[in-house]
């Protein structure tokens, strides 16, 4: 165990309850398929209310691309069960259709013109939100964007942040502590996030259909299937949400302000190839700006730190403002064995995972190491279920799972810690779950993908076809409460109502809302 790790957790353990009021909330996504397996090409189901507005029930990139948001709760069994009933009330709303559980996905079709964008209704903040997601499309393709994953929302209780502030006799502004210790934990997570990748990736194949014109790599399967054999997570990879632009974007995560810099310059610098697309072609906006990113959403990251944001507000303004409030934790395949795309032992181990990853030593990164996640990130995310596996660790090949169960020892310290705040035994018995992984890779979701696979004629879609209806069957057998029904159903016309609202008031034009916006 490192030393400061040793030393936190020293003063840690006799007083774990200051860590009773940690909070959660997930963000997942899923793609809507019609009865055919294909994507959906209808309207958002007016009864799950406004896209736009809803605080549970939105859209990402597609107008098929649900995303589920759950209040941030004191409990993980809250935070699920919210999720679960979340899932009911959209089947009771959607008619024949039905989730797509998998993180990659399959029948959207040959063309990007049959993934339909998300619509925001006509104020002037949805035309913004759709023109964003085309600006998305135009820049990368549209398929790239119709991946889907599940976001973990976590924040540390102010009493946690008072006692180590206290405990380390530290003098600063306590936002400003706060601040550095999510970067610290921000780094480490990215750090050791090859074991994430091995133990919670689900995406080892994926359709034909996907990769169609594109220099892949990928061995066949079967008919219209591709995979690696040793793949964890083809949506982690070059082929999935990731891209050459930002390959070469380096933000800093040693510092906020720096962070913030970062961003903001890339939402401010002209990019040659974006700018060859034109803002406007005949007289039709084709993406927000010709810069870096379009706005800071754009880039993407395994974690950020995140600040809930003002109406109006940008999230760099945000942060800026108010400091971090918790971190959102992204790089989690969906896991299509749960209806609800996660399970219990992942949520105990992500947050196992994120007070290790604050508690330890931390140094700041130097300029070669942000290449060299991305290497690692390489190697874990297309071989890392392959035998004897090795992974670059400050610049030396590392025997992969000496590494990893050094990493899941150390955390079974900080799991019992988690156990006493929370008085359970969940979050230990996750690390033992993660530790059998490593030690038999075929019990990972990537390996029960593939064998499963295997009962369906190696057939992606028909694995998925089959585990979408399964999935479907079990939450309409299930009905939702009486109180849960009125609940959503009262916040889906509350969201109609407030959509209207929005769009009623809008006084400029959609020009000078966008100039005012980007200025």
């Amino acid at each position: 165990m490192n030393a400061q790790l040793q030393q936190q957790l020293a003063w840690l353990s006799p007083q774990a309850t200051v860590l009773k009021n940690m909070r959660r909330g997930l963000e997942k996504e899923a793609l809507r398929m019609n009865k055919e397996g294909m994507i959906s090409q209808t309207e958002h189901p007016r009864a799950l209310g406004s896209a736009l507005t809803h605080p549970h029930i939105t859209t990402d990139y597609s107008e098929a691309l649900i995303e589920l948001i759950t209040p941030a709760t004191k409990s993980i069994d809250e935070t699920l069960d919210f999720l679960e009933d979340l899932h009911r009330f959209c089947y009771q709303n959607m008619g024949e259709e039905r989730l797509w559980l998998n993180s990659m996905p399959c029948m959207i079709g040959l063309e990007d013109s049959q993934i339909p964008l998300a619509y925001y209704g006509e104020s002037n903040i949805g035309k913004l939100k759709t023109l964003y997601r085309h600006g998305l499309g135009v820049r990368y393709g549209r398929k790239m964007q119709t991946i889907a994953g599940i976001h973990y929302n976590l924040s540390f209780p102010s009493e946690f942040w008072q006692a180590w502030q206290q405990a380390s006799q530290n003098n600063q502004d306590p936002q400003e502590f706060i601040n550095e210790k999510y970067f610290a934990l921000i780094r480490n997570f990215q750090r050791h996030s090859f074991l994430l990748l091995y133990l919670l990736g689900a995406s080892p194949a994926v359709c034909a259909c996907f990769l169609l014109g594109r220099q892949h790599g990928l061995a066949s399967l079967s008919a219209g299937t591709l995979y690696q054999p040793y793949a964890t997570s083809l949506r982690m990879s070059r082929l999935g949400y990731q891209n050459t632009v930002q390959r070469d974007l380096q933000v800093s995560y040693n510092h906020l302000p720096d962070y913030i810099d970062n961003l903001s310059n890339a939402i401010h610098t002209p990019y040659p190839p974006f700018a060859d697309i034109g803002v406007k072609k005949d007289g039709i906006y084709q993406q927000m700006n010709a810069n870096v990113l379009q706005i800071e959403n754009e880039y993407y990251g395994l974690i950020r730190p995140k600040q809930t944001t003002q109406r109006g507000e940008k999230p760099t303004q945000a942060l800026k403002a108010r400091g971090i409030e918790y971190i959102e934790m992204r790089c989690v395949d969906l896991n299509p064995f749960s209806p609800i795309g996660i399970d219990k032992p992942t949520a105990h181990f992500l947050e196992v995972y994120a007070l290790h990853s604050v508690l330890s030593d931390s140094e700041f990164f130097a300029e070669d190491e942000y290449h060299e996640l991305s290497i690692r990130q390489e190697q874990m995310v297309e071989q890392g279920r392959a035998p004897a596996l090795q992974v670059t660790i400050n610049g030396q090949a590392t025997d992969f799972k000496t590494q990893a169960l050094a990493l899941l020892n150390e955390m079974r310290a900080v799991a019992l810690v988690l156990d006493d705040a929370h008085q359970t035994t969940r979050y230990s018995e996750s690390i033992d779950q993660q530790i059998a992984k490593v030690e038999q890779p075929e019990l990972t979701y990537a390996a029960q993908v593939l064998a499963e696979m295997a009962k369906h004629n190696n057939s992606f879609f028909a694995f998925g076809a089959a585990i979408a209806e399964q999935h479907r069957d079990y939450f309409l057998s299930q009905p939702l409460s009486a109180e849960r029904v009125a609940l959503f159903t009262e916040q889906a016309q509350e969201s109609l109502a407030a959509q209207k609202a929005i769009e009623d008031s809008d006084t400029l034009s959609f020009d000078e809302f966008l100039a005012e916006y980007i200025k």
